[in-house]
């Protein structure tokens, strides 16, 4: 029976990924980004889980990108996502991407690689902690002659100085853990030995705020990037067209003002 690749643990409303090829550097094949995808909207449809980490097994690498030798291995197979691919929810994106609309807060746990389909991983993620070790890169133009096709290309110039961009982009150098923090991609370095504890600490710090609020406000956030702020369709009118009213109007919205009248501990539900 062959291994799962892609490992999925629930518990106290944290959902665990696991890349789960360390043979292969972690490195995605099609069926592992099937996989993935189904597990993302898996968990984004379950109210139990709050915030998602995700991390790659075997301690060399978080995801060395796309399984470059998978197409040589099986000739004749087709890739499961098309070339018209655009954030279409009932199909998978290629790899490096993740299915859109997951407004629940995602944590990387990035320790050795994360290049290529792995660095687009991480650009999808709301907080990234990386061991000293970790290297980000997307070496696609030195390594095959093309771009980060699973969203790297756009959301690499969004996320760090244009500078910096070009040049991860144009040389396909790869960047330290500690280069990335000092330019704000990396939330926090630690050792190899603490990264899974420091994104839990992370994770746990989300999960003492209500869900439906912290989901609310990403939701806000990333919605309103590209949006004018006082003119036409602008984000004032995104943030007040009924998504905040989803959580002043919820249970937790009132619990969280309850709790803090009464002085004491909020109880969350997710609803």
């Amino acid at each position: 029976m062959a291994p799962e690749l892609i490992l999925c643990e629930k518990k106290n409303h944290v959902a665990y990924v696991t890349l789960n090829r360390p043979e292969r550097l972690n490195a995605i094949n099609p069926p592992m980004q099937v996989e993935l995808f189904a597990t993302f909207d898996e968990l984004r449809d379950d109210n139990d889980v709050w915030v998602v980490i995700i991390s790659g097994a075997g301690g060399k690498a978080f995801c060395a990108g796309m399984d470059l030798k998978w197409r040589d291995e099986n000739p004749g197979v087709d890739m499961p996502w098309g070339q018209n691919y655009s954030s279409d929810r009932s199909r998978p994106g290629p790899v490096g991407s993740l299915p859109t609309e997951m407004w629940k807060p995602i944590i990387a746990a990035v320790e050795g690689f994360a290049v290529g389909g792995g660095m687009e991983i991480t650009l999808q993620c709301d907080v990234v902690i990386a061991s000293e070790t970790a290297q980000f890169g997307v070496p696609e133009i030195r390594n095959v002659g093309a771009f980060p096709g699973g969203g790297g290309i756009y959301r690499l110039p969004r996320q760090v100085p244009y500078k910096v961009a070009m040049w991860m982009l144009l040389s396909g150098q790869f960047m330290s853990a500690d280069y990335m923090h000092s330019i704000g991609y990396v939330n926090e370095v630690v050792s190899s030995d603490r990264l899974m504890k420091t994104a839990e600490k992370y994770a746990q710090i989300l999960c003492k705020n209500p869900p439906i609020g912290v989901q609310t406000a990403k939701e806000i956030a990333l919605r309103s990037l590209d949006m004018p702020l006082d003119y036409g369709q602008s984000a004032w009118q995104l943030q007040w067209d009924g998504i905040a009213a989803r959580m002043r109007d919820s249970e937790d919205g009132e619990e969280s003002r309850r709790a803090w009248l009464e002085k004491r501990a909020p109880e969350y539900h997710n609803r």
